[in-house]
Formats: C-alpha cells, sequence, structure tokens
C-alpha cells in the first residue's frame, strides 16, 4: 500500500480559521471539512461519509489541497471556460471588426473569420469554435438570397430569347422515305 504524504504543521488551525467565515458556500464547506477531517487522521471512507462526497472525491482533495494550498477550496468546481481560445471581451472586439465590414456592405465569410482567429490566437481552431464564438455575440449564418428582390422574370425571358448565346433546339425536320 502506498504511503501516505502527511498534511502541513497548522492545517487544521488553518482549516478552522475558514470555517469561521460565515461567506462559504456548501461547496466550498465540504471541501474545508474534507481537509480537516483528514488532517485530524480520519480514513477517506469516513471522511466520504461525514462529508457527503465520495471516496475517490476525498482523495482528490487531499492532493489538490498538498499540491496548490488553500486557493483549491474555494475553486467554483467543473464548470467554466477553460478550453476558451479568447477572453469574452476579446471576442466581442473579434466579431465587432467583422460587424464593422459588414455594415459597409462587404461579404463577411466565415473562412476568413477563422483565418483571422487563427492569427489571434496561435493555432488551428476548429470551425465549431468560431461558430460559437459567433452564437455568443448574436451572429447567425445567412445565405444569399436566390434571386434579387427587383428581379423582373419577363425581362429576363426576353433576355434569355434575344441573347446570342441563347441556345435553342434545332427546327424539326420530318425524315421521309422515298420510296
Amino acid at each position: 500500500m502506498a504511503t501516505s504524504i502527511a498534511f502541513p504543521e497548522g492545517t487544521v488551525e488553518r482549516m478552522d480559521e475558514l470555517l469561521a467565515d460565515k461567506g462559504l458556500s456548501a461547496r466550498e464547506h465540504a471541501r474545508v471539512m474534507c481537509v480537516r477531517l483528514l488532517a485530524l487522521g480520519w480514513e477517506a471512507q469516513d471522511v466520504a461519509e461525514a462529508v457527503g462526497l465520495s471516496r475517490s472525491s476525498v482523495y482528490r482533495r487531499k492532493a489538490e489541497y498538498l499540491s496548490e494550498g488553500k486557493r483549491t477550496l474555494s475553486t467554483d468546481g467543473w464548470g467554466g471556460r477553460r478550453g476558451g481560445v479568447l477572453s469574452i471581451e476579446e471576442e466581442a472586439e473579434f466579431v465587432a471588426r467583422f460587424e464593422d465590414a459588414a455594415r459597409e456592405g462587404q461579404l463577411v465569410t466565415a473562412a476568413e473569420m477563422l483565418a483571422e482567429l487563427e492569427r489571434r490566437c496561435g493555432e488551428s481552431p476548429n470551425p465549431s469554435t468560431l461558430y460559437r464564438i459567433l452564437g455568443r455575440h448574436g451572429w447567425r449564418k445567412v445565405t444569399p438570397r436566390p434571386r434579387h428582390p427587383q428581379a423582373d422574370p419577363e425581362r429576363q425571358e426576353a433576355f434569355k430569347e434575344t441573347s446570342q448565346h441563347s441556345w435553342r433546339p434545332p427546327e424539326r425536320t420530318i425524315l421521309a422515305r422515298y420510296g
């Protein structure tokens, strides 16, 4: 069986000071209690039952506390934007640049946006990253319309008839057999 790493001197007292703080969330309170009980010498299974965590979570809390210290006790948990390539402010600035171009009537494509994103973050992001950024900032995919709203179908047909490049089927000829 592996030897257990002992907690530093004064860990119980530091945990008691943290527990005296009334601003702890339920998650933070459970984490502090977990470290405190382990520092007092409790077994992991007993701590897990007392605090309401799994045994593996108790071991994880101990390892995190021993490696990174007190700051691990006040983290928010698993959620968050750990994989974000840009901060929200940087994303807003990135999108605003293209929004200005779009307002001027320029065609903004995802390919050019992806190239700019790659230049900014220094790596080649997945296209879904770009689409998530655009979605967060209120953009949507817009495709060109199939025809212009002021198009006149009659004039288009007349042009087809008079155009030199239009194709017309040859006149039908009736073939008869002499006989």
